[in-house]
């Protein structure tokens, strides 16, 4: 299936066209493609009053396969006006393969009134953290010729050196519809960007090993400002254990606007 989407609607459910297709094995979906998508549905549930995302934790329990048709069913668990709690679920031939809680926090502007605490620290903008583009190419452009992930032409992702010497980070934008005839919505633009974080830090991470995220937890503290956003962060290893995980921050021109963290299994090809 070839439409320029990741996903096309088949009735109630959703079939992951090939710009899902993932590093990993190219039978399955990449993370950050099931993420948005679970971002863009979000946006389907109503609330009480206007809301945006504040905490997202998505366990990717079972790869999601490309090919057959997909679920994804949505129930508000907790309702108010001050918080909404909502849970998502995957589901492919009655096997959930993934779930998500999403944890939603009214807005209210507080910008006028005095008195209210500052930020305790400042934190650099996505500019002053990696290497600008016009310093790069795309991780497209840099391998015209190689048999690229399907993700990667419907994520655009850059590897970027960090300003400070130390390691590297990605600029990343969600270039491509996520649903094939629907616009793009606001938290699909929050959500993708999560699973690009994985492993960061680690330069060659296919190397000797496969080191595949089964989950992904994110706070958000406002959506993102601009298309494109860096992310940035460390990975550590524990090798008697067998596994790892990653910290990471994600930052446009107004700063950091998220934090999040993944496990990874790590296991020798």
């Amino acid at each position: 299936m070839e439409a320029r989407a990741m996903f096309v609607r088949d009735g109630d459910a959703f079939v992951g066209t090939t710009l899902t297709q993932g590093g990993w094995d190219r039978r399955h979906m990449n993370g950050a493609a099931v993420l948005a998508l679970l971002g863009h549905l979000l946006d389907d549930v109503p609330t009480l009053v206007p809301m945006v995302v504040s905490r997202f934790t998505a366990d990717l329990a079972r790869p999601v396969p490309i090919g057959p048709r997909l679920h994804v069913v949505s129930e508000v668990v907790r309702e108010g006006k001050k918080l909404q709690l909502v849970q998502l679920r995957v589901v492919v031939d009655d096997v959930e393969h993934a779930w998500a809680t999403a944890l939603r926090l009214r807005v209210a502007d507080h910008s006028d009134v005095p008195g209210l605490p500052a930020s305790s620290a400042t934190t650099p903008t996505a500019d002053e953290l990696l290497v600008p583009r016009e310093q790069l190419r795309s991780m497209r452009e840099a391998n015209p010729n190689a048999n690229l992930p399907g993700f990667l032409h419907a994520i655009d992702l850059w590897r970027a050196p960090r300003c400070d010497g130390k390691g590297s980070g990605y600029w990343a934008r969600l270039d491509t519809p996520v649903v094939a005839g629907e616009a793009q919505r606001p938290t699909a633009f929050i959500t993708f960007a999560f699973d690009c974080a994985n492993v960061m830090g680690i330069e060659n991470p296919m190397a000797n090993v496969t080191m595949i995220n089964p989950d992904v937890t994110a706070h958000v503290l406002r959506p993102p400002a601009d298309e494109w956003v860096a992310v940035t962060g460390e990975t550590y290893v524990d090798h008697s254990m067998g596994r790892s995980m990653t910290v990471a921050s994600y930052s446009d021109s107004r700063g950091m606007y998220a934090q999040g963290s993944l496990s990874q299994l790590v296991q020798p090809r």
